[in-house]
């Protein structure tokens, strides 16, 4: 993918596609449903990057290694800063908070709660240049509890939607005409949900033409070509 990298500053990271070129080593990464702080060791080393790592489950956060770029944080991102029960299931693709009946529970762990904006004000974050979303269906919450004026402080948003576990298609496909009427530019690149979903404030971002009109139109079917095309000839 290095070649498409290099033509529009496109990037995936742990299924998390974003641009590139936005993001430097003065940039704020919000790492939001860090798991074992994978996205934000490889975003800090390749760009020297300040990365904040949360993350909810207690046995995940616990080895999160922390380093001077990354700081990690055990909380459930939630619409407020109560205590959450957070589902533990058989398969961590439907760990969740709520009461979804997807997959059998075997452990339910209560969390300490925080709103995002919360968050952000208890660590002094003024603006954030990169927000990880992977937070197991509380995406809804998340961005329902998020204020227009928050949402156009962050420059760009890459998440994963769990739609293909939970029924939420109809939530997610809200979210995604909100922030478009914030002037953000969204671009789904997986293929059948909305599981790897970016979003660029065209407000806070200047990006080049030619860069915005592929990553707009062009990028989810290009990259998928080579994807098709090195499984067909490696």
């Amino acid at each position: 993918m290095k070649s498409i990298k290099d033509i529009s500053g496109l990037i995936s990271i742990r299924g998390h596609h974003f641009y590139a070129n936005l993001v430097n080593s003065n940039s704020v990464v919000l790492d939001l449903g860090a798991h074992l702080g994978q996205f934000s060791h490889e975003v800090s080393q390749q760009f020297g990057c300040q990365c904040y790592a949360v993350e909810a489950l207690p046995s995940l956060h616990k080895k999160i290694q922390e380093t001077h770029l990354i700081r990690k944080f055990n909380y459930a991102i939630s619409h407020s800063n109560e205590p959450v029960k957070f589902c533990v299931t058989d398969n961590p693709e439907y760990n969740h908070i709520g009461n979804w009946a997807v997959s059998a529970v075997q452990e339910k762990i209560t969390v300490e709660g925080i709103s995002l904006e919360s968050f952000l004000k208890k660590h002094h974050i003024q603006s954030v240049d990169l927000l990880k979303v992977d937070i197991e269906g509380a995406e809804i919450d998340l961005f329902n509890s998020i204020s227009d004026e928050t949402l156009c402080k962050i420059k760009q948003l890459t998440v994963e939607f769990h739609d293909f576990a939970f029924p939420i298609q109809k939530e997610v496909e809200a979210i995604k005409e909100r922030l478009k009427s914030l002037d953000f530019v969204c671009v789904v690149f997986s293929k059948y949900n909305n599981g790897d979903v970016l979003f660029i404030n065209k407000k806070q971002c200047q990006i080049p033409l030619l860069n915005f009109i592929y990553i707009k139109y062009f990028s989810k079917y290009v990259r998928g070509f080579i994807r098709m095309f090195m499984r067909l000839f490696k």
